[in-house]
């Protein structure tokens, strides 16, 4: 196998040489930095990134790799970078601490900070600001002007000349796609008798306009060409009372080659009843010779004769509907603006309509300039699929003429989607476990993996369920020619049409143990509009192949990289350490990463080789160890952690109590090892983390790693493997024989000193392991499902998705409904509610009113009873919050109440007040030592 830096972590469990240093506290957090939003230009002459911490002012990094020049910009944000390397544009936010003062003063919004515009020269690496910039616009394939909001006025500045123009009254404003042209609605404001509602074009360049059309009451959803020569938009005379909600009738109008526009649909069109309103956004083909827009039922402003006290308030739950309340509550924004898709000819302007199902999704290519597109619908199979998550699909084939369709797959086990040229429908079949093909030109379908001789689905995948694919993104090549697709271990190159197989890394992944992944790490420049079409990034025959590597037994993480998709032996590595960002210039061989791993913050590097007089070479010249190792690192972030205690981390080996061999990772604190509390948290497998960074920082839900390991904890992550029907005795079986296996070869382990901690799925495991054993002195069970048979009927309230099909097939593992023969005994086995007086253990339970994944109601069931037994147990409901923690506050709370707890039980730590019997107060959320969890 090939190695390149490999750190092995060795444990003598004795005593480190090192100085003692302090514990880290809940105050380390908001300090803790990282790097984030790493970008490459297209040629690599600019790499740019961010340096953030926690909470506070973040510093945004722009530097020239051709003379290693950096450009630092303090609260840097929203970085726009022109591809022709002259221009570059960003807001630079108030400082946090002034913001901080204004919400503590509870100042209103316009009496808030504001931002900056900072508009930076490329070429001399130079800021110019701008101060109270609300927003700014730039083009997409080039940046000569920006345009910002201020206060009541927009400003358009061309900054190579200073030459600036202010406009008042805009309401919105959009540029070309080369940044020579605007298009700006303006308002009628009632305090200006000159202004007016209109839309007008800017000719930048030329610093003329034009008005493209007057006085309507409404102008919106402005959309240019890809040439930037005609632009669409809608106009409506339709008056809405913005309190009465409602929708506009809208004409479609187009302006073409800048002159005034004109009505191409008129707003009195319908078809099928449907209309066209300010939903829509019109978006021109990649030609220019269509529009595609939806149409959508007229929604009719809200009745105000109506009083709200005198109208009932109700949903209707209907047996065979598709969207039960809740899941359309949780749609509710996507079906508000949904529209169904049609297509407008622009020669003849005939309208198609080319869907009319919510159910069913389009799927173009070639920018919109086909002859079809391919439709996929579940609607036939979507009711049942709530409880048995069923995959099947129907395929179409639309017209983008004239709307007609052919079914070309029906009931197919897969989700079919369209290679990127628009000659091959392909899916993961979910019933055969196998790859298809379907020519559209001959309607010919192939098995593409049938003769490979290895498996393309999960083979460690327990669930009682068909099991998925290694790869459900497969990568294709120039002119739809081959696939490329992995299987566990390697990269195979199919002839769409199924005339050849080769594998791509030629069996190293399979011979070594090491599985290959395709990462693209380069940034391709692709419009929204042509994405919304089809448009999207292939992989060229000639250009290299990127790939994340990591091995199996050691967890270590590296690179791949072949020179063409033709050459069949990878360059490759891997090594102790974790790559989390890997970013390569498109058109240059200049890449971009971080490296880091559990002792050390993930830095980040260049690889920049010198410019020749061609320019950047556009590909490697050197192998990857040498890329990776000469690269320069650019950064140093998280200093502070060497003045604080930290640890380790080893991969550990044992046998569950059947006999499966099982990995899991043990962190070890420095310095001395007598004695150590041991903190088990588990949640399916995660061994493949064993090179990973950890940030201290506050929890959303679960025990922070380096925060305990610091504070002399050791900490237990083992893997789990799950027999179906039979969770909660799977866990028991690995986590348990874990435990166990830690205390016998690291005799410094305190076996007295064990607990456990999970959330969600591993909130349940822990309440199901209370009631098995009594190994364990404390545990934290967060969002826990306590009683299965009460929970399998429910829903997920944030997606509204029935539980069943979880329980039945997904990550649960029943594997059977309640009404199959012995599948209520194996509900009532695996509910921990049934055994609670069984428990002895200790228990801090957190169930939050706002949870959209596990209803709350199952922690009060199992607090409840347990209560009822006289069992030791903590409830923390956090108001309004979700099933992990989204407010900051929330979690640095959560944060230092875990650790109390725990320090308690298994270090003899004070009892926090908050944990003895309190007196109820007044204040809503508020219980005895609630606010301060010091």
């Amino acid at each position: 196998m090939k190695r390149f830096l490999t750190v092995v972590a060795v444990f003598a469990g004795g005593i480190f040489a090192f100085a003692q240093k302090p514990a880290m506290d809940h105050d380390v957090y908001d300090s803790w930095q990282r790097v984030a939003g790493v970008s490459l230009s297209a040629d690599g002459s600019f790499l740019t990134w961010s340096v953030s911490p926690q909470e506070g002012d973040g510093v945004l990094y722009i530097k020239r790799t051709a003379d290693g020049k950096v450009l630092e910009i303090p609260r840097g944000a929203g970085l726009k970078l022109s591809p022709a390397g002259d221009w570059a544009y960003c807001l630079v936010k108030p400082a946090f601490q002034a913001t901080r003062k204004a919400r503590i003063a509870k100042k209103k919004k316009e009496q808030m900070p504001k931002d900056s515009l900072a508009v930076i020269d490329l070429k001399k690496l130079e800021i110019s600001k701008i101060a109270g910039v609300n927003s700014f616009k730039v083009g997409f394939d080039a940046m000569p002007f920006v345009t910002y909001s201020q206060d009541k006025r927009t400003v358009v500045l061309d900054p190579a000349t200073k030459w600036a123009d202010t406009l008042k009254n805009v309401e919105s404003y959009s540029f070309s796609r080369d940044g020579g042209k605007l298009a700006v609605i303006f308002k009628k404001e009632k305090k200006d008798s000159l202004s007016r509602n209109e839309l007008v074009l800017f000719n930048l360049p030329e610093k003329s306009r034009t008005s493209l059309h007057r006085d309507m009451k409404y102008y919106g959803n402005v959309s240019f060409s890809r040439t930037g020569e005609d632009l669409v938009f809608l106009a409506s005379a339709d008056s809405i009372i913005a309190d009465r909600g409602g929708d506009r009738h809208c004409a479609i109008m187009l302006s073409k080659g800048g002159k005034e526009a004109f009505e191409l649909i008129p707003a009195s069109y319908t078809k099928d009843g449907l209309c066209f309103t300010q939903k829509t956004t019109p978006v021109f083909s990649v030609n220019g010779d269509r529009l595609f827009a939806g149409l959508s039922e007229f929604t009719q402003p809200k009745d105000t004769s109506i009083v709200d006290f005198e109208a009932a308030m109700l949903d209707i739950w209907n047996w065979d509907a598709l969207l039960t309340p809740p899941m359309q509550k949780s749609q509710k924004a996507r079906l508000e603006r949904y529209t169904n898709p049609a297509v407008i000819d622009l020669g003849s302007r005939n309208v198609s309509l080319l869907s009319t199902s919510y159910s069913e999704r389009i799927s173009h290519f070639d920018g919109g300039q086909a002859d079809y597109a391919l439709v996929t619908d579940k609607s036939p199979y979507q009711l049942s699929a709530y409880w048995d998550s069923n995959p099947y699909n129907d395929a179409y084939l639309v017209s983008l003429k004239d709307g007609s369709r052919r079914r070309i797959l029906e009931k197919v086990a897969g989700s079919p989607r369209l290679s990127p040229a628009g000659k091959y429908a392909y899916w993961y079949d979910c019933d055969d476990l196998q790859w298809y093909t379907y020519d559209l030109a001959t309607d010919e379908i192939v098995c593409l993996t049938a003769d490979c001789r290895t498996n393309f689905y999960d083979e460690e995948d327990d669930h009682p369920h068909y099991p998925g694919a290694y790869d459900y993104r497969p990568t294709w090549t120039d002119g739809d020619q081959y696939v490329l697709i992995c299987d566990r271990y390697d990269v195979w190159k199919f002839a769409a049409n199924g005339s050849s197989i080769e594998c791509l890394t030629d069996g190293e992944g399979r011979q070594n143990n090491v599985r290959f992944r395709i990462a693209d790490p380069a940034e391709h420049n692709i419009h929204p509009d042509d994405a919304r079409l089809g448009v999207s990034h292939v992989q060229a025959l000639d250009a290299p192949v990127f790939f994340s590597t990591y091995a199996e037994a050691s967890k270590e993480n590296g690179l791949a990289m072949l020179k063409n998709v033709n050459k069949a032996v990878p360059d490759w590595f891997v090594s102790g350490w974790s790559y989390p960002v890997v970013v390569k210039a498109e058109n240059a061989g200049v890449v971009a990463f971080t490296k880091g791993n559990f002792r050390n913050s993930p830095d980040l590097y260049l690889y920049a080789p010198k410019a020749s007089k061609k320019g950047y070479p556009a590909t490697f010249k050197d192998n990857l160890t040498k890329i990776v190792g000469g690269a320069q690192k650019l950064t140093a972030i998280n200093p502070q952690q060497q003045n604080y205690r930290w640890g380790d981390v080893q991969l550990v080996h044992w046998q569950a109590y059947d006999g499966t061999p099982l990995d899991g990772l043990l962190y070890l604190p420095e310095g001395p090892q007598e004695n150590l509390p041991l903190m088990i948290y588990f949640y399916e497998k995660r061994s493949e983390s064993l090179y990973n960074y950890m940030q201290p920082a506050p929890s959303r839900s679960t025990v922070n790693i380096p925060m305990y390991v610091s504070n002399g904890y050791a900490v237990f992550v083992p893997d789990i493997v799950y027999e179906s029907g039979h969770p909660g005795e799977s866990a028991y079986n690995c986590i348990c024989s874990g435990a166990e296996a830690m205390c016998e070869q690291f005799p410094f382990i305190n076996k007295e000193r064990m607990a456990i901690q999970g959330q969600s799925w591993g909130g349940y495991q822990t309440a199901y392991l209370i009631t098995r054993t009594d190994m364990f002195c404390a545990a934290g069970a967060g969002a826990p499902v306590g009683n299965m048979t009460s929970a399998y009927g429910g829903i997920r309230w944030e997606s509204g998705v029935a539980r069943a099909m979880q329980y039945e097939h997904g990550q649960s593992r029943i594997g059977k409904s309640m009404w199959e023969e012995g599948g209520l005994d194996l509900y009532i086995e695996n509910s921990p509610v049934f055994f609670v007086d069984h428990v002895t253990t200790p228990v801090l339970i957190m169930a939050n009113d706002a949870d959209g994944a596990v209803p709350w109601y199952q922690g009060i069931e199992f607090f409840s009873d347990l209560r009822r037994f006289g069992k030791p147990a903590w409830l923390l409901q956090y108001n309004d919050e979700a099933h992990n923690l989204m407010q900051r506050r929330n979690c640095k709370d959560l944060s230092r109440r875990l650790q109390q707890f725990f320090d308690y039980y298994m270090k003899d730590g004070p009892m926090p007040a908050w944990m003895k019997n309190g007196v109820p107060v007044a204040k809503k959320g508020q219980y005895y030592g609630f606010e301060n969890a010091d």
